[in-house]
């Protein structure tokens, strides 16, 4: 019996559970398996019952700073002491909707659900792109929006995928929705920031996370796209003032980097449970700089069963920790890349924009 042979209901039963980047090299197979591509139902079906790959993905900066191509890469990270390295292993085009000969270059992505918000080069534009799929959506913005967030509806079957907008004009701060299921955008009434926050995010099952402080105290904010409104969650206690950074485990859990500024010791957290009313963390591992003491990360991703953490800053710092004895744990290795890397953790997938 060969696949053809098999009824249609069971022939998507089993690709609904074949991995995104392995079924993508079955498209063109055959004109009904290209469909599924097209097919709400099943990518949804797909999004929830296939395994999922976690991939790195990069965006490459080189002086002088000129995004005049495109600067996306899939790598992957080898963490063989005493030399760690990334490697490029796929380059990915994202191309002027106005020019089909012309890149485009990326200053910056947020990752939800497969889907890549891309912040651009271009002032008047920003798009959404599943690398896997291809497809694209660009979006009309203005120059002086600030911050950008991706997430979705996560109360519905079917996602809806909308886009968090914010600009300051005439002292003035506004917030914007953009949903792409109908191509148009709303103001938010009644938010008002008493707060700031760094305007990069990450994206965990539908839902934005920021660090951000005030006067007195550290802590994450939060936009639920369902219920459209900001919410406060608390940090882990830490012991001192440092850098904090935000990461997504396996696109389970949220975790957080804490680096001291007057010691050499960082932490890493990882959330054991979230709500809508408070984020509960367990410490994962700590880590000793020792020489790499001003060494401040600004990105970074973490095998939680290896209890391996990668760190980004001017080079590529790589520390590995022992599992069982995390307090007495050390750098293993650094290198210098050529390369001014941003890295981001990437799951992809079928999810139609």
């Amino acid at each position: 019996m060969i696949m053809s042979d098999l009824p249609p209901d069971l022939v998507d039963e089993i690709l609904c559970r074949v991995p995104a980047t392995s079924l993508k090299r079955l498209r063109s197979t055959c004109k009904r398996w290209n469909a599924l591509f097209k097919d709400r139902v099943f990518t949804e079906k797909h999004f929830h019952k296939a395994p999922k790959q976690s991939l790195v993905f990069a965006l490459k900066y080189e002086e002088p700073y000129a995004l005049e191509e495109s600067n996306a890469f899939l790598v992957s990270v080898s963490l063989d002491a005493p030399s760690p390295s990334i490697e490029i292993k796929v380059a990915l085009s994202l191309m002027d909707p106005a020019s089909s000969s012309k890149e485009v270059g990326i200053d910056e992505i947020i990752h939800c659900d497969g889907l890549l918000l891309c912040i651009t080069n271009m002032d008047d534009r920003i798009v959404v792109w599943n690398p896997c799929s291809g497809e694209t959506r660009w979006i009309q913005t203005e120059p002086y929006y600030y911050l950008f967030a991706l997430g979705h509806d996560n109360n519905k079957l079917c996602h809806a995928y909308k886009i968090l907008m914010f600009y300051r004009r005439n002292n003035i701060d506004v917030f914007e929705i953009y949903e792409l299921s109908s191509d148009s955008s709303r103001v938010l009434d009644d938010v008002t920031l008493d707060w700031s926050f760094e305007p990069t995010c990450v994206s965990l099952e539908g839902n934005s996370y920021w660090y951000s402080s005030d006067q007195k105290d550290a802590f994450l904010i939060s936009f639920d796209f369902r219920r459209e409104r900001f919410r406060h969650l608390c940090l882990p206690t830490f012991q001192s003032h440092g850098r904090i950074c935000l990461s997504v485990v396996r696109e389970e859990q949220l975790s957080v980097l804490h680096k001291c500024y007057n010691t050499s010791k960082m932490e890493v957290w990882v959330t054991s449970k979230i709500d809508t009313e408070a984020a509960l963390w367990t410490k994962s591992f700590t880590v000793d700089l020792h020489n790499d003491f001003d060494k401040v990360p600004f990105r970074f991703l973490i095998d939680e069963e290896k209890k391996v953490v990668v760190c980004c800053n001017v080079d590529m710092t790589v520390y590995t920790i022992d599992k069982y004895n995390a307090e007495s744990s050390s750098v293993v290795s650094s290198t210098v890349l050529s390369w001014h890397p941003l890295i981001y953790s990437y799951v992809p997938s079928l999810v139609q924009i």
